[in-house]
């Protein structure tokens, strides 16, 4: 497991979308819009929302396509004739990708710290931490699933921009939704994207309630994309 598990994060290290996509990106936009803007409250909720967009786009969107690779190239089919159950891989390798995101996510929180001035208490970063590693527990886990449904990298593709693009523009990570229409705000419960900014958030504010509904929400999310991963390889001859 351990040898998988290096692997998993030397693979990781050289993969260009995590430099672009989890890294620039979220760092960017971080630093972008917090100087636009130019408000202490918009600089941690833009910290925020981009460590959570990090994550995203490496646990989500960036494990995807690595999946369908390997679904592609027959390492499940390999591992059937290898000592090592498939559950071990499955571990090691969402192991590593979780901490990929993890740290991914504490790079844009000690860039906005720095540049904005945060007040960072080390049991407000824990809490952040901790939700972080749940909410890319929950998106690794959905990415097995999501990357056992398509054949080709086109469908892929297509399929995790209709998932993730309304995460993103369903939740308050880059403006506020105080205004919207109840409706969206009933729609809005159900996105685990904005639940991980909620933990994030309230973790950083030492809201304990609120950051403890937002672990077990996320725990929640964890434990279903968990089961739907589990069911794509019982449905499937990976």
């Amino acid at each position: 497991m351990n040898t998988i598990f290096s692997l998993s994060l030397k693979s990781a290290a050289r993969e260009p979308f995590l430099l672009f996509w989890s890294i620039l990106v979220p760092i960017g936009g971080t630093l972008v819009l917090g100087f636009l803007v130019g408000t202490s409250d918009y600089a941690i909720n833009i910290t925020t929302g981009m460590m959570a967009t990090g994550i995203l786009f490496y646990a989500f969107t960036t494990t995807v396509f690595s999946l369908l690779g390997q679904r592609r190239r027959g390492v499940y089919q390999l591992l059937k004739v290898t000592p090592m159950p498939l559950s071990r891989y499955i571990i090691s390798v969402s192991g590593a990708w979780t901490l990929v995101s993890l740290i991914c996510a504490m790079l844009v929180l000690m860039v906005g710290g720095v540049f904005f001035h945060l007040d960072l208490a080390l049991a407000s970063v824990l809490k952040m931490g901790t939700v972080c590693v749940l909410g890319a527990m929950g998106y690794v886990f959905f990415s097995f699933f999501v990357s056992g449904l398509f054949q080709t990298e086109a469908q892929t593709s297509i399929a995790t921009n209709l998932i993730a693009m309304p995460l993103l523009l369903g939740s308050d990570a880059f403006y506020s939704l105080e205004a919207a229409p109840d409706w969206i705000k009933t729609v809005i419960l159900l996105n685990p994207f904005q639940w991980l900014l909620n933990g994030l958030r309230s973790g950083f504010n030492s809201n304990n309630r609120d950051w403890a509904i937002s672990a077990i929400t996320l725990l929640i999310f964890r434990g279903i994309a968990l089961f739907l991963a589990v069911r794509s390889f019982k449905s499937s001859d990976y």
